[in-house]
């Protein structure tokens, strides 16, 4: 048993009599090598089982068959390494292995070799050198001199180590050739493994010429394709297959402006020289697919019968007088002048009075195409304008998509909830909608997906919107704005008796049953069970009524019903509001009933004012906005301005008190110049502890002065007021001229006051 230097190496089985370099770069084995060079012996090397591991522990770490070898050559690495040239002498087993000073040392006996009958193991000898040379020759990546050397070498076990040594294998199947002793073992070994290497190098031969194969044909029927489209080129034929042949005649029919049609013919010439599947193929069939189906030339003929569109319009709506004036108007024009543009009008009013509905109505007495465009929660800019064809997933607009789907130039479009559009950082939808509204730049329209000017001029827009507020001033200006307003108790009993209920049973199938709500039943309807200032809520409960009356239609074979009032909490249930209809005449004090004008019709506004404890000022609750509170700080500066028409309770009231006026439902933000003098009167009614009358009503702007200005939502706020169950309003004088506006049967029932100054309201409101 001899002892020396010894050396973990890793990824590398070092086989005898065959000369290996190595490199030696941790701080032990470096400090090992050094030891060894110094005192000229040889090196133990052997094999690490777990290359990952820097710092070995011996027990178990290190295979136990290694070779003795002597170091042929040094070379010292810039970056502190050692090239060493070893040759090794024979196999040895690794007993044990210690440190010493960081230095490596193993002791080891000579592994003898075993040669047992030579004629077996020189046939096995011959197989493998056969086989060998076939393998080197197929994957042919060593040099002519290896085999030449191995024909010279009559050392069977040093000819077998060479081409272990030789083969692309893995160190751990190295390792196993190293321990096996026997040389007729070793042989039978080394040619199992050589056999299966040469099954993987034929398999990954075939894979490869199957590789080089496919590219070759790809090449081939590239080259043939380009030379095909230069030939198709030069004949002027642009055919490619059945798609792009369909697609070349529908551009050859299409009824399409010379423009259009040249942009087209130049898209399809770069689709015949593109493969027939691949992305920018598709893309280009979009689009020109997209472009023939606009309605580039076509258009409907109007039918300019004014009384045939008369009689439809009122077949389908009752009221709305100024909206129907103003289509039999355009159709009055159109017949004198059939030039003349498409009309941009903006039908602007609460939610379910049937805008959308009277637009429908309004392309079938034209006799045009109807199509809805909704533009509620819009936010994107190309949403209007369309996509540029760079992005993935581009299409046109919905305006675009409105003129494929009507197929005609002259279609009504319905832009729906108008004031709903938003914006964010994808662009102002609105501001695209400049262009199509604006009958001098809409004639040329550019989607940006179509990529061509297309002319609009000829389509009869029609916007709806709840609140005019939030659309942008350029946008307003661009349309012929209409303003629709609220229905009286009447008209939404002639509409429920005439349209609401006729529709319920037809969609309920009750068309053969005769129901008959009586009208004193139908205002109970009204009054109790909806609050709105349109008819949609209503229409909801004249279809539950119509569904209880199927089931007993099924039930119990009833073929006839005349509904009491009793029946509606049958049907319907408890009453959902209380009838306002006798407001008493009593007075509070600091309680006004103001009007308002929102989104949803008009509505009362009630001020609610105390005195507090503090210093003369006024404090304002309910979400008010700006306009709201500058106009409480006039109505406190003219009321101080007149204590001597006002003289306080208390002569210290603006050193000891102060007001606190609140809105009610304050969680609903509030604004808008028509709070004045309700304000003013509640101010007033705190400071002087008068009491307020609570039948009356008021709207109007007040000045510093005192003078009463005009407010707008006249015949809303009226009506409004008469829901609330109010007989008496004040007005401003300014405002008389829109009490056309208010239905007869309002002005029947109801007193009208008109002030011109803050003194005319005082006469009024208070409880004398």
């Amino acid at each position: 048993m001899s002892k020396a230097p010894f050396l973990p190496i890793r990824d590398l089985v070092i086989f005898p009599n065959v000369v290996t370099p190595i490199y030696v770069g941790r701080a032990n084995s470096i400090a090992t090598l050094e030891k060894a060079i110094a005192n000229k012996t040889k090196l133990v090397l052997g094999l690490q089982k777990d290359a990952s591991e820097e710092n070995p522990t011996f027990d178990g770490d290190i295979y136990e068959v290694g070779v003795i070898a002597n170091i042929v050559q040094i070379i010292r690495m810039p970056n502190n390494n050692i090239k060493v040239l070893v040759e090794a002498e024979s196999r040895v087993k690794i007993k044990d292995i210690e440190t010493e000073d960081k230095e490596y040392f193993a002791t080891y006996t000579v592994i003898k070799e075993t040669l047992k009958d030579s004629k077996e193991t020189e046939a096995i000898y011959r197989k493998v050198f056969t086989r060998f040379e076939k393998y080197i020759s197929m994957i042919g990546k060593f040099s002519s001199e290896l085999i030449l050397n191995l024909k010279k070498i009559e050392d069977y076990s040093n000819g077998l180590d060479i081409m272990a040594s030789n083969l692309n294998i893995s160190a751990e199947k190295k390792q196993e050739i190293l321990e096996i002793s026997n040389v007729k073992d070793r042989g039978y070994k080394i040619l199992d493994d050589i056999v299966a290497e040469m099954e993987i190098a034929s398999l990954e031969k075939t894979i490869d010429e199957k590789v080089k194969t496919k590219m070759n044909e790809a090449q081939r029927a590239y080259y043939l394709k380009e030379k095909i489209s230069v030939m198709k080129e030069e004949l002027g034929d642009f055919s490619q297959d059945d798609d792009v042949i369909e697609i070349v005649d529908r551009v050859k029919d299409a009824d399409i402006p010379k423009e259009v049609r040249e942009k087209l013919e130049a898209e399809i010439k770069k689709l015949t020289k593109m493969q027939p599947f691949s992305a920018e193929s598709s893309v280009i069939r979009n689009y020109i697919e997209a472009v023939l189906d606009l309605p580039w030339n076509k258009e409907t003929k109007d039918v300019l019968n004014l009384k045939k569109a008369s009689q439809i319009l009122e077949r389908d709506h009752y009221g709305l007088k100024d909206a129907k004036e103003k289509v039999l108007d355009y159709l009055a024009v159109k017949t004198l002048n059939p030039s003349m543009n498409g009309a941009i009008l903006c039908l602007s009013g609460p939610p379910g009075i049937g805008k959308t509905s009277l637009v429908k109505s309004i392309a079938e007495s034209m006799g045009r195409k109807f199509v809805r465009v909704s533009l509620g929660g819009v936010r994107d800019e190309a949403e209007i304008r369309g996509h540029r064809r760079t992005y993935v997933g581009s299409m046109p607009g919905k305006i675009m998509k409105a003129m494929k789907e009507a197929g005609t130039k002259n279609p009504v479009i319905l832009l729906d909830e108008i004031d709903k559009m938003s914006n964010d950082y994808k662009g102002d939808p609105a501001s695209a909608m400049l262009e199509v509204l604006d009958p001098e730049q809409n004639k040329s329209f550019e989607d940006h997906y179509i990529d061509m000017p297309f002319d609009l001029s000829k389509v009869f827009f029609v916007a709806t919107a709840n609140d005019l507020r939030t659309v942008s001033a350029p946008l307003r200006d661009r349309m012929d704005i209409l303003q629709l307003s609220s229905y009286t108790e009447f008209e939404k009993l002639h509409i429920a008796q005439n349209f609401l209920l006729k529709q319920a049973q037809k969609e309920n199938g009750l068309a053969d049953v005769e129901i008959k709500i009586p009208d004193k039943v139908m205002f109970k309807l009204i009054d109790e069970y909806t609050r709105e200032a349109g008819v949609r809520n209503l229409k909801r409960e004249i279809i539950n009524i119509c569904r209880k009356i199927a089931r007993e239609v099924v039930e119990k074979k009833v073929k006839k019903f005349n509904l009491k009032a009793s029946d509606l909490e049958k049907y319907l249930g408890k009453a959902k509001f209380r009838p306002e209809k006798s407001r008493k005449a009593d007075g509070k004090v600091g309680v006004v009933n103001g009007l308002a004008w929102t989104a949803v019709g008009g509505v009362t506004l009630d001020v609610q004012g105390v005195d507090t404890a503090g210093k003369g000022d006024v404090t304002l609750t309910g979400t008010l906005g700006n306009v709201m509170k500058e106009s409480a700080s006039v109505a406190m500066t003219y009321v101080k301005a007149n204590l001597k028409k006002y003289p306080p309770k208390d002569e210290n009231f603006f050193k000891d008190r102060a007001i606190h006026l609140h809105f009610p439902e304050g969680a609903t933000p509030k604004d808008g110049p028509s709070a004045g003098i309700t304000i003013t009167t509640a101010i007033v009614s705190v400071l002087t502890n008068r009491k307020v009358r609570q039948d009356i009503a008021m709207t109007g702007e007040i000045t510093i002065t005192g003078d009463v200005l005009a407010i707008g939502g006249v015949r809303e706020k009226v009506i409004g007021a008469h829901r609330a169950g109010i007989k008496e309003v004040i007005l401003p004088e300014d405002n008389r001229v829109d009490t056309d506006e208010i239905p007869d049967e309002l002005k029947s029932t109801m007193k009208i006051h008109f002030a011109k100054t803050y003194d005319d309201v005082s006469k009024l409101v208070f409880v004398k």
